[in-house]
C-alpha cells in the first residue's frame, strides 16, 4: 500500500494538477484575509477576529470551493488511468484491483486532509502577520487549535461526501460527469444551506456539523451523521464492486 501511495505522489508531482491543488488551497484563505483587511480599513473601529476568519473560510471551503477542487483532483487520479491506458501495464505486476483502488481512495483521503490543513495553516500565518499592522482579536493558541480540530473534522466529512463521485468517475471513465454532478450538488448546497432540510442533505449537513449549527436547523445530529456515513460507505462499496467488474 505504501508503494501505491508513493506512485500516486510521483504521478501527481509530474502533472499540473499538483499546482492546481496547491493554488486551490490558497484561494479561499487569501480571499478571506483580503476581505477582512478591506472591511477593517473602511471601518477601523472593528478589529479583525480570528473566529470570523476561520468561520468564513470554513463556510466557503465546505459549501463551495473544496468539493469542486477535490472533485477535480479525485476524478483525475482515477480517470487518467483510463485515458492514458496505464491500467493494462499496472496489473502486469502482482497487485489486485481491490488493493489498487483502495490505494487511490486512501491517497484521495490524504489529499483532502492536506487541503484542509494547508488552508488552516495559511490563515494562521496570515493572522500572525496581520497583527503587526492591524489589530487581530482571539489570537491565541487555543483558538487556532480549536479551528484545527474543526478543519480536520471538515476533512473527514468532505472525504465522506466525495465517495459517490469516485464511483461516478469509475462508471464513466472520465471527469466530465463528476464535474457536472458536483456543480449541481453545490448549487443545491447554496440553496439549502440555511433551510430547515439542510441537515438531511449530506453536503450542507457536513458544514453544519463542523460549525455546530445543526441543532438550529431542526435535524438531530445522529440522523445527519447516519446519512453521511451510509452515503460514504455506499460510494466506496459501489466503487470497489464496479472496478472489480472492469475488464482491463
Amino acid at each position: 500500500m505504501l508503494r501505491l501511495l508513493q506512485c500516486e505522489c510521483i504521478k501527481l508531482k509530474r502533472s499540473k494538477f499538483l499546482l492546481i491543488g496547491i493554488l486551490g488551497t490558497l484561494i479561499v484563505p487569501f480571499f478571506v484575509i483580503v476581505n477582512a483587511v478591506t472591511k477593517y480599513l473602511s471601518n477601523p473601529d472593528h478589529a479583525i477576529s480570528v473566529f470570523s476568519l476561520y468561520d468564513n473560510a470554513l463556510m466557503f471551503l465546505m459549501l463551495l470551493f473544496a468539493p469542486m477542487v477535490l472533485t477535480i483532483l479525485g476524478a483525475w487520479i482515477i480517470s487518467h488511468e483510463y485515458t492514458d491506458g496505464t491500467l493494462k501495464n499496472i496489473f502486469v505486476i502482482p497487485v489486485s484491483q481491490t488493493a489498487f483502488l483502495c490505494g487511490k481512495i486512501l491517497f484521495f483521503a490524504i489529499l483532502t486532509f492536506a487541503f484542509m490543513f494547508i488552508s488552516w495553516l495559511v490563515i494562521l500565518i496570515s493572522a500572525l502577520l496581520c497583527r503587526f499592522f492591524i489589530p487581530v482579536e482571539q489570537l491565541t493558541i487555543l483558538s487556532f487549535l480549536f479551528f484545527l480540530k474543526k478543519s480536520l473534522l471538515g476533512a473527514i466529512l468532505l472525504f465522506a461526501s466525495q465517495t459517490p463521485l469516485i464511483y461516478l468517475t469509475i462508471r464513466t471513465k472520465d471527469f466530465i460527469a463528476p464535474l457536472i454532478a458536483i456543480a449541481a450538488i453545490l448549487l443545491i448546497n447554496v440553496v439549502l444551506s440555511s433551510s430547515p432540510i439542510a441537515g438531511f442533505y449530506p453536503w450542507s449537513a457536513s458544514y453544519l456539523l463542523v460549525m455546530g449549527r445543526l441543532s438550529r436547523q431542526g435535524c438531530p445530529w445522529g440522523i445527519s451523521v447516519s446519512i453521511i456515513l451510509m452515503m460514504s460507505l455506499s460510494g466506496i462499496a459501489a466503487s470497489l464492486l464496479r472496478f472489480k467488474k472492469e475488464e482491463i
